[in-house]
């Protein structure tokens, strides 16, 4: 009688184990994946805001605006800043959407520098369809050379 007991009782921690496995490692992969979203957060306002502070240290000696003659008008020193700054971020740097732009439509001293950086996450989790969430990050400062 006893020996009957003990199958019985493998046999239904067994089965106890197949059900709460799946949702075990679904939490555990979740909890991994919104880590993993609140980095990419950090990463991306860490980049725009790098890509910002190199706009305003360089100022109008170095990224002008507009202009004839212009040595960086589409801003592409500051893109670079900013693909540099985003490290860790899965995929290439062609999935960051960098947008730095001058709102006081100068580049010079008092001006404002502003750098948008946008990045569809997607999640690594293959069960659920998560459709991509856009993170973005934005920086605004005072140029000051």
């Amino acid at each position: 009688m006893r020996r009957g007991s003990q199958r019985r009782s493998r046999g239904q921690a067994l089965v106890e184990f197949a059900f709460v496995v799946p949702i075990f490692l679904l939490l555990m992969f979740a909890i991994i994946d919104f880590g993993r979203y609140v980095y990419y957060v950090q990463v991306i306002n860490n980049a725009a805001r790098e890509g910002t502070r190199y706009a305003i240290v360089h100022g109008s000696k170095g990224i002008p605006a507009t202009g004839p003659g212009s040595s960086d008008a589409s801003g592409e020193r500051v893109k670079a800043v900013v693909r540099n700054y985003a490290i860790g971020v899965i995929g290439s740097a062609a999935d960051l959407d960098i947008a730095p732009s001058w709102p006081d439509g100068m580049n010079t001293r008092e001006s404002l520098a502003k750098v948008e950086v946008t990045y569809q996450f997607r999640s690594l989790i293959p069960v659920i369809p998560i459709p991509p969430i856009e993170i973005s990050g934005e920086s605004t400062l005072v140029i000051n050379n």
